[in-house]
């Protein structure tokens, strides 16, 4: 029943603000843990996601419709507030009546019906003005940020950053749904082979010109199909991350390391673009991810891959020193590139973010050990964070000098940014068509 899918939601968003988790984990395990159909996990998963997106402009509406300051409700009655005008604003093909009377049902079901009366007298108000809550508006910064739910400390951010322009664009675009892309493994299958998984399916598609092997999935919400077919034919991979693997360039019998591999996805691809010849060094922090990595690789049909437990910032083992063509290095960041994945990173203060610039530049000092001479050091990130993007790349040019600027072979990426091909390069989501990601490249002389 969708009502069920309801509470599970409200009872997954109180866990995810009381916890400060990732929301993709928290939905993950809220829909193996809760007995509801295909149509209301997909239900669920709107919701969920839905509420996070939107919960600056929904408290805006709840904050003018009731008489009680939100940090008093009780915390199960906010959020099935949450839930319900969520779909009053933005779920047209729910009945209203049918949302009001769910949430006050929901109440009861939460052992809070103390609170039905309240709940039911909030929404009806609610629905009563449905049509010009956002007809007046605050000008400037307070009114983009309850349009589009995005804190103005993040859009005041985002123009120094990047120039009102583009801030604007950036800011419209954390809404939208992201682009679906799948990564073929041609170890084991071929583009067109897949491409007729793909039709049989229903699953309209396209190949990105630009990326090799790279296909987007123009019908994401019934990607659940792919799940029947064999899974070690693709793996999910948004097109920044491919974009950074055909940067890397690297080539059949070569030697390749990824310090921050986990999940592990650009090592496989690396490992594709080497034709499973040559070696690959994929390390992470944690012993568990690691085996991960293993398993996946074999799967996938990946001989030349082996992991090490090894943490990034360290110094680096004697005999690794000066041992790898090329290095990838993929360092732990902000996320601010993933807000379309990851709504809740938008919330996030942004002072907490002071800290990351050091760790992730002694993730690039410790990498470059790794360099031959006359080899690749690449550095990436998924946020759009100058301090975690263009500083490091200035800074560690400017203080390591035995490496020169390496001009990224992406052509394409820069032509659509208007900008000159560079050793940086920033790939936004409302140009490039991808997560917001960084790469910088790097030659030791």
């Amino acid at each position: 029943m969708a009502l069920d899918a309801r509470i599970a939601v409200c009872k997954a968003l109180s866990g995810l603000h009381r916890e400060k988790r990732y929301s993709n984990i928290v939905l993950d395990e809220l829909l193996k843990t809760e007995d509801l159909s295909a149509k209301d996990r997909a239900f669920a998963s709107r919701l969920f996601y839905g509420v996070i997106e939107r919960r600056s402009t929904i408290d805006y509406v709840l904050e003018h419709a009731s008489s009680v300051p939100l940090r008093k409700i009780h915390p199960l009655v906010l959020e099935i507030l949450r839930v319900a005008v969520y779909q009053l604003l933005y779920m047209d093909k729910i009945p209203p009546s049918a949302a009001v009377n769910e949430a006050v049902s929901g109440v009861r079901r939460l052992k809070q019906g103390n609170a039905s009366g309240f709940v039911n007298g909030v929404l009806r108000g609610i629905l009563r003005r449905r049509d010009t809550w956002f007809a007046d508006l605050p000008a400037g910064d307070v009114g983009l940020s309850i349009t589009h739910s995005c804190p103005t400390e993040l859009i005041a951010f985002w123009r120094k950053a990047y120039g009102e322009e583009r801030m604007r664009a950036l800011v419209a675009s954390i809404n939208e749904v992201p682009e679906s892309y799948v990564r073929v493994n041609v170890l084991r299958t071929t583009d067109e082979e897949f491409s007729k998984t793909l039709q049989n399916i229903g699953i309209t598609h396209q190949t990105e010109r630009d990326v090799p092997h790279c296909f987007e999935l123009k019908c994401a919400y019934l990607a659940n199909k792919l799940e029947l077919t064999d899974k070690n034919c693709y793996y999910y991979q948004d097109k920044a991350s491919q974009y950074a693997c055909l940067a890397l360039n690297a080539q059949p019998g070569e030697a390749v390391a990824d310090v921050c591999a986990a999940p592990g996805g650009k090592s496989f691809t690396v490992a594709q673009a080497m034709q499973n010849n040559g070696r690959i060094l994929s390390c992470d922090v944690y012993p568990h991810k690691c085996e991960t990595i293993e398993r996946r690789a074999e799967q996938l049909g990946i001989t030349m891959l082996n992991t090490a437990v090894r943490d990034a910032s360290t110094p680096c083992p004697e005999p690794l020193k000066g041992a790898f063509d090329r290095v990838i290095c993929d360092v732990p960041c902000s996320g601010l590139g993933v807000i379309r994945r990851k709504p809740e990173i938008r919330y996030k203060s942004l002072e907490e973010l002071a800290e990351l610039p050091a760790l992730q530049y002694a993730i690039l000092e410790r990498s470059a050990e790794l360099v031959k001479a006359g080899g690749v050091l690449q550095y990436s990130t998924c946020t759009l964070n100058p301090a975690e993007n263009e500083q490091i790349a200035e800074r560690f040019l400017r203080e390591h000098t035995e490496f020169s600027p390496r001009v990224l072979p992406l052509k394409t990426c820069f032509e659509a940014a208007g900008e000159a091909p560079s050793h940086i390069l920033t790939l936004f989501p409302h140009i490039h068509k991808t997560d917001g990601f960084f790469i910088a490249g790097f030659e030791k002389k």
